[in-house]
């Protein structure tokens, strides 16, 4: 190891230890949370790596509004709080390093472990006469990976056949998974064609990837999977009878980015995926502290530097023309390459909507 990288790993244990002294480690000391070593071959993540378990306490069942009179998100999807804290792929650019700041580490997630409380409440909110045929459930879409932790949890080998029962799904409301890992062999033998039930990936030119998901303060090695390798799983579930989607957010565009996303996209298509939706996401902040706070836990900087950001509906984004002529350029590729696939935005605004021609409900989110 180069006399540099023993600098940068020494310098993350001291930063992350005097984090986890704030908040995390009293949490062990008490019992409140209880460290769990999950191994690798059940993650796929290069290495064991550890994690909290402890009971959600509220309601698992999540919902509240993500846009706004500028920024469109339509208030129709549920997300369940299967876990808390950035999901422990370390990505440098990951929002959930907000939500709790100095509360969580984002190496060491906390898991929940009342999976049958948990798995009873969705029950009751799929039959609930509340709930409308449009109304979708992520599965921690926007509170963990989906996939990652699927070996110490069991929630989608359990929930699927829940969602694919009319009985028990009357209405045929929508499971929706995301996820960066590769960990689709737990859904083998699953009731999945025609099934209400998505199995999303999130991908991007692997270039882009290695600008800003998760490394190992020691080595720098990527944590998370290859992007061939998460094409295969896609792949994968799609030969299972899973309906698939893929997301590319964020989209970076350092120096050679048309040529970096051109090519993925033909990779993509040369694999006979054939993605439902694909939704697109350029690199947007919800406040100005993310970079903060990366630095605080010791994770590695991005190696690209977004351009300034400003305010725009509910994100600081890039401005505007730059996400206009990038969502038009990738757009153009995808009709292209995959044409039956639906194109949709994430969490923008009406007006970049309207510029580019994507204005349609069909995100990733909703079923």
């Amino acid at each position: 190891m180069s006399v540099l990288r023993v600098e940068v790993a020494e310098a993350y244990e001291r930063t992350a230890a005097a984090m986890r002294a704030i908040y995390v480690d009293a949490r062990e000391t008490d019992g409140t949370w209880r460290k769990e070593l999950v191994p690798a071959h059940i993650t796929g993540l290069p290495r064991d790596t550890f994690v909290y378990r402890a009971p959600r306490k509220s309601n698992p069942l999540t919902f509240s509004w993500h846009g706004d009179k500028e920024t469109v998100c339509p208030p129709l999807w549920w997300d369940l709080a299967i876990g808390s804290g950035p999901c422990g792929f370390g990505c440098r650019a990951c929002f959930l390093m907000l939500t709790f700041r100095s509360m969580r580490d984002p190496f060491r997630p906390v898991v929940y472990d009342n999976i049958d409380d948990i798995h009873r409440r969705v029950a009751n909110w799929l039959t609930s006469p509340k709930r409308r045929a449009k109304h979708s459930l992520g599965l921690g879409i926007d509170r963990s990976d989906s996939l990652l932790y699927e070996g110490i949890t069991g929630h989608a080998r359990e929930l699927i056949p829940r969602f694919a029962d009319p009985q028990s799904n009357p209405k045929g409301r929508y499971l929706i998974l995301l996820s960066k890992s590769t960990n689709v062999h737990f859904l083998d033998g699953l009731p999945a064609a025609g099934a209400p039930v998505a199995v999303t990936f999130s991908v991007n030119p692997e270039a882009i990837a290695d600008l800003w998901e998760g490394k190992y303060p020691d080595t720098l090695e990527r944590i998370t999977p290859p992007m061939a390798e998460r094409l295969r799983a896609c792949r994968e579930a799609q030969r299972m009878g899973f309906e698939t989607r893929l997301r590319i957010d964020p989209i970076l565009t350092p120096e050679g980015w048309e040529e970096m996303y051109a090519d993925f996209i033909a990779e993509i298509a040369s694999l006979g995926l054939t993605p439902t939706r694909i939704t697109l996401g350029t690199y947007r902040e919800k406040n100005p502290q993310l970079d903060a706070w990366r630095a605080k836990w010791g994770l590695p900087p991005m190696e690209w530097e977004p351009p300034a950001l400003a305010r725009e509906g509910t994100h600081r984004h890039v401005p505007r023309m730059e996400r206009v002529v990038a969502y038009r350029k990738i757009a153009a590729c995808l009709r292209t390459a995959l044409p039956h696939s639906a194109i949709a935005l994430c969490k923008e605004t009406n007006a970049t909507r309207q510029e580019t021609g994507l204005r349609g409900s069909c995100c990733n989110c909703l079923g």
